[in-house]
Formats: structure tokens, C-alpha cells, sequence
């Protein structure tokens, strides 16, 4: 029964459907913490329907609209991203808002941290730390992704993102 509840699930993020074509940005000047919200969340929501698309897939359930959502989502990423290049930064946000897709789609830094753990990183988690601490709420969300997925259990618990008792 707990395999048909998640492809029931996945069923309902593939069958998510979009009313009408979507504006990527707010506009001809996002900023780059704007555009990095929205690629956070699509990337969130990749993530998600990726684990969905593996349940349903072990299942045996019909993954086509799960896959047709899955290419739509990494069109848009793709759009975003490039709209994130060439944004203004002007703020520490900003700054911060590119390492964090940078991490994610140019080095690929946070699926190494995740995989090597935190611990063969020193230099960069302190200076991911020290980042964080600049901005209240802020979220490295590739790391926060990426170690969700394997690290987190077997590292040394330490986390790219502090409690801001540690800055």
C-alpha cells in the first residue's frame, strides 16, 4: 500500500499543470535574489518529483507526464539560470545568490561536498559559514539539497549553514 500512496503522490506533482504561459521574472530588471528565489523553489520542486519519478518508476507506474513535467521544470531552470548571469548584483544577497547557483550548475561543489563530506572542505564551509551569517535567513539551497541526500547522516554535523548562535 505505501508503493501506491507514493506513485499516487507523484501522480498528483506530474499532473501539476501550468495556467498559461509563466513570466520567469518580475521583470525586464530582476534582481538576482529575486530570480534566486524562483530557481530555488523550481529546483526544489525537481528534486522532489526526481525522488517521485524513482518510486513511481520502482512501481512500475506510466512515467510519461512525470517526465514531461520533469523537462518542462529543467527548461525553466535552464531559462533562470541564464537570466541569473546576467542580472545585476549589486547587494551581499546578490553575491550570495550567485555562489549558490554556481555551486549548483557551474562547479557542481555541492554534490562533492555531499559526497566527500564537509570535513575534506574546510577552507570553503567556513567561508559558506561566515557567508551565512552575513545575511539572517539565507539558505545555501544546492548544500542544503545536496547533503539532505547523503551527508547529513554520516558527517560530522556540520552544516553549511549554521545556527547563527555559531556566528
Amino acid at each position: 500500500m505505501s508503493n501506491f500512496r507514493g506513485v499516487r503522490s507523484a501522480w498528483a506533482m506530474a499532473v501539476k499543470v501550468s495556467k498559461g504561459p509563466k513570466a520567469v521574472s518580475d521583470g525586464p530588471h530582476s534582481s538576482t535574489t529575486a530570480l534566486h528565489q524562483r530557481w530555488a523553489k523550481l529546483e526544489d520542486e525537481h528534486h522532489e518529483l526526481a525522488i517521485a519519478i524513482d518510486r513511481a518508476q520502482i512501481a512500475g507506474a506510466d512515467l510519461a507526464l512525470m517526465r514531461d513535467r520533469q523537462a518542462r521544470l529543467l527548461l525553466e531552470i535552464s531559462g533562470i539560470v541564464a537570466e541569473i548571469r546576467d542580472a545585476p548584483a549589486t547587494t551581499i544577497e546578490d553575491f550570495m545568490a550567485l555562489l549558490d547557483v554556481a555551486l549548483e550548475h557551474e562547479i557542481d561543489l555541492a554534490a562533492d561536498i555531499a559526497f566527500y563530506g564537509l570535513s575534506d572542505y574546510p577552507v570553503i564551509v567556513r567561508l559558506l559559514r561566515a557567508l551565512a551569517c552575513t545575511v539572517p535567513g539565507f539558505e545555501f539551497n544546492s548544500l542544503r539539497r545536496w547533503l539532505s541526500l547523503s551527508s547529513l547522516a554520516a558527517d560530522d554535523g556540520q552544516r553549511p549553514r549554521p545556527d547563527r548562535s555559531t556566528c
